[in-house]
């Protein structure tokens, strides 16, 4: 009950913060503060999802709040690529198990997304130096936006490189219709968790102040 509460304040906070680009008031009763940082520190990444769908008005949500995150002088250096279509999903994934057959070897496996039934593909800007900085603030709002609507998340470096290096794989990524000059940087699984993963120790010894 309090894990649904949590997540339905968040979400109020991200998507108020999104719509407006600013963050109103909510309430007197919601410590803004403290719900986003609870909601930073119980993200997990997800590799155990349900069957669920999620909807396109909710997916829109979620990506409404990615392009709205910081970006090099407003380039916006990035191209978004939406898969929710299970019959597609699986169309890569043999795509690319027929040139990389032991993926399909790992236990469990159903797809090359983590099993996920939603992926976001983003590709960068290759002539703008900091478009992979711009990629990576997108995609951490995306996550943040998706957690607070109870929606896991895992990034994904790998399964793009499985696609770029996959000659089957092609005719899908000619799909995706990058425009000139993009490329696939990486993808986030997305969908209801089926999992409870327990936090991963952080080191905090690569924090220091300069005097």
């Amino acid at each position: 009950m309090m894990k649904k509460t949590l997540w339905g304040l968040a979400a109020a906070l991200m998507l108020t913060a999104c719509n407006d680009n600013k963050m109103q008031q909510t309430g007197t009763d919601i410590d803004s503060a403290k719900v986003m940082t609870e909601l930073m520190m119980s993200r997990r990444s997800i590799r155990a999802y349900k069957d669920s769908v999620i909807s396109r008005e909710t997916l829109n949500d979620i990506l409404k709040c990615g392009i709205n995150a910081p970006n090099g002088k407003n380039l916006q250096s990035y191209e978004i690529r939406v898969i929710d279509s299970p019959a597609l999903i699986d169309s890569m994934t043999q795509a690319v198990v027929k040139d990389k057959p032991e993926i399909a070897q790992r236990e469990g496996f159903k797809n090359i997304f983590v099993n996920a039934p939603c992926v976001v593909c983003i590709a960068y800007d290759t002539q703008y130096d900091m478009a992979q900085i711009d990629c990576g603030l997108l995609g951490e709002n995306i996550i943040l936006a998706a957690w607070a609507k109870g929606i896991g998340s895992c990034c994904l470096g790998s399964s793009a490189r499985w696609l770029l290096d996959s000659p089957s794989a092609k005719p899908y990524l000619d799909r995706l219709a990058f425009s000139k000059g993009y490329q696939l940087l990486y993808c986030i699984a997305l969908g209801y968790p089926d999992e409870t993963p327990e936090a991963k120790p952080r080191r905090d010894d690569m924090i220091r102040f300069v005097e």
